[in-house]
């Protein structure tokens, strides 16, 4: 039968690997697609992973505690429909008995330790080292002496997964923001803000909120197109809009993204609530990581006067909520919209924010 791997998923734009924490399946099992299948985590969130195929259970290929490169298999599964490994390995008969075949592989030179001791498996030097560039990289990165490293794969090849963590989940969770605002810092963008003022309410809750926040935003990026654009491999280009909400889990600030088509409908609101109380117990799906083109990051609750956020690829707008006075039906909020500068100038942000006050008004009267 055909078989496919559920693998490590990439859980936001700079993730290259993840921590399992917890396998739910076992060997025979059978499962359906949406049943939530293992917990994996990064240093900020722990996340159920929800499986995307129906079939038998018939290798678990990871195990607690394992960190995995995104996209290695967790499990592997039997399936009906159609094979997503055929080919990976090779053209052969899979009917065919396979035969055992040797790759060759560079020989530690020799030595008087006993065949299977450390000693004798370690090579002379680090060049020796069957490895790949990504760990070498990361073994370096980490001050790890790479010849000291035993590979798990049978191949004796080393891979980013066999290095070791370096560090506290502190130091690591630091690394992690550094590597994030490196990749921001490629992004030239610039900010604007407004103080909005306006007859109506806004909702104490910060979901619900949420909620009123993204239709006005997503209208107005709808009327002022150059900010649904996305700058991806150096071309710019029309991009499906998708919104990001800040949301703090007990392991820290989290950015699940919800698409935007039907806004407007309660079917969504009712999906944009279901998401961020998920997201509150570290729980997010995984067509909700990543590939957000926008968002919206609401500091109100904090009493800060404005805050100037970052964009991470492939974001090219994002609007901050900053102080929030609501007196006698009289709302007043300072916004700061970051802006790709490449898409947009702050002349086209400023007129943004003229529509995202004319809009915000009529959903906070219940016009929309």
């Amino acid at each position: 039968m055909p078989r496919t791997a559920v693998v490590m998923p990439k859980m936001s734009m700079t993730m290259t690997e993840g921590e399992v924490v917890e396998i739910l399946v076992s060997v025979g099992q059978n499962i359906s697609a949406g049943d939530v299948v293992a917990v994996v985590g990064t240093d900020k969130t722990d996340m159920e992973v929800e499986s995307d195929h129906d079939g038998e259970v018939v290798e678990i290929s990871s195990a607690p505690g394992q960190v995995l490169e995104v996209g290695a298999p967790l499990f592997v599964l039997e399936t009906e429909g159609e094979d997503l490994l055929a080919g990976m390995f090779g053209d052969a008969d899979p009917a065919a008995p396979a035969e055992e075949t040797v790759a060759p592989v560079a020989m530690p030179p020799a030595t008087s330790a006993a065949p299977n001791s450390p000693a004798a498996l370690a090579p002379a030097d680090a060049q020796s080292v069957l490895a790949m560039p990504g760990a070498r990289t990361l073994a370096e990165e980490r001050g790890v002496d790479i010849t000291a490293i035993v590979p798990a794969s049978p191949a004796g090849i080393v891979k980013q997964s066999d290095i070791p963590l370096a560090g506290s989940r502190e130091e690591r969770a630091r690394d992690q923001i550094a590597i994030a605002v490196n990749t921001a810092m490629h992004i030239p963008q610039f900010s604007v803000t407004k103080r909005i003022k306006f007859k109506g309410s806004l909702s104490e809750d910060a979901a619900e909120r949420f909620v009123q926040l993204a239709r006005a935003w997503v209208g107005t990026i709808r009327s002022h197109t150059k900010f649904t654009q996305q700058y991806v491999n150096g071309v710019f280009a029309p991009a499906n809009v998708r919104v990001a909400a800040l949301v703090r889990s007990p392991l820290g600030y989290v950015s699940p993204a919800i698409d935007a088509a039907g806004i407007e409908t309660d079917a969504w609101r009712q999906r944009a609530l279901s998401l961020i109380s998920a997201a509150r117990e570290n729980r997010i799906a995984v067509e909700n990581l990543g590939g957000a083109s926008t968002s919206i990051t609401d500091l109100s609750e904090f009493g800060i006067s404005s805050a100037n956020t970052l964009l991470f690829p492939p974001q090219s707008s994002g609007i901050s909520i900053g102080s929030l006075k609501v007196d006698n039906h009289k709302v007043a909020l300072e916004v700061t919209l970051v802006a790709d500068h490449r898409i947009a100038d702050p002349g086209d942000a400023a007129e943004a924010l003229v529509t995202f006050e004319k809009l915000l008004r009529k959903v906070a009267n219940g016009d929309s």
